[in-house]
């Protein structure tokens, strides 16, 4: 039996090499690699969607506006947005720094708004057993986005992983709090 990455709860997920800066305010997390191959951002764009394209997910490239540069979907409750940032060194040396936030989609934000007016517009036409069942189906809706979005989030961080192994991209720091790029990165 083979897994895809559409399929989430099959893969077996390594555990993290890399320290990934977690922003729980922005509901967002941060990694940053290393290379000396002149590797731009768009490369690794491109990197991301040729593993993804092929796994059914849908991505939406940014066209300049946006403040990231691809909205990737899982379904139609959760949604990624990633943003890379290179910065220059000189020569080709690169440190490419990228984002991925977690969002929900529109429909589930939709959905959210309506179970709040079905929730409010019960209590104040009494009817007590509709206003409870529309919030415990608020909440159960809710628990199937959080986790989706969790699941999203996993998968993509390791395709970024896969992507960076396969372009030899440096992590700049790894679990363990060891710069492994800290040594390239002193170099003349």
């Amino acid at each position: 039996m083979t897994q895809t990455l559409t399929q989430a709860d099959l893969i077996q997920f390594d555990s993290p090499a890399h320290k990934v800066n977690i922003s729980w305010r922005d509901r967002a997390y941060e990694l940053s690699y290393w290379t000396e191959a002149g590797i731009e951002k768009e490369n690794l764009l491109q990197k991301v969607m040729d593993l993804l394209v092929p796994c059914k997910y849908f991505i939406a490239m940014d066209r300049g506006w946006s403040d990231w540069d691809l909205e990737i979907y899982q379904g139609i409750w959760s949604k990624i947005q990633l943003k890379v940032c290179a910065e220059n060194h000189g020569g080709n040396k690169r440190v490419l720094r990228v984002r991925c936030a977690l969002r929900m989609s529109q429909l589930a934000m939709m959905a959210m708004v309506g179970y709040c007016l079905l929730a409010i517009v019960a209590i104040v036409l009494e009817m007590p057993e509709v206003a409870k069942l529309t919030i415990v189906l608020s909440i159960l809706n809710t628990i199937v986005i959080l986790y989706q979005n969790f699941q999203l989030g996993r998968i993509l961080y390791q395709v970024l992983e896969i992507v960076a192994k396969r372009v030899y991209l440096l992590p700049i720091q790894t679990t363990n709090n060891q710069s492994v790029a800290e040594s390239v990165i002193l170099q003349p």
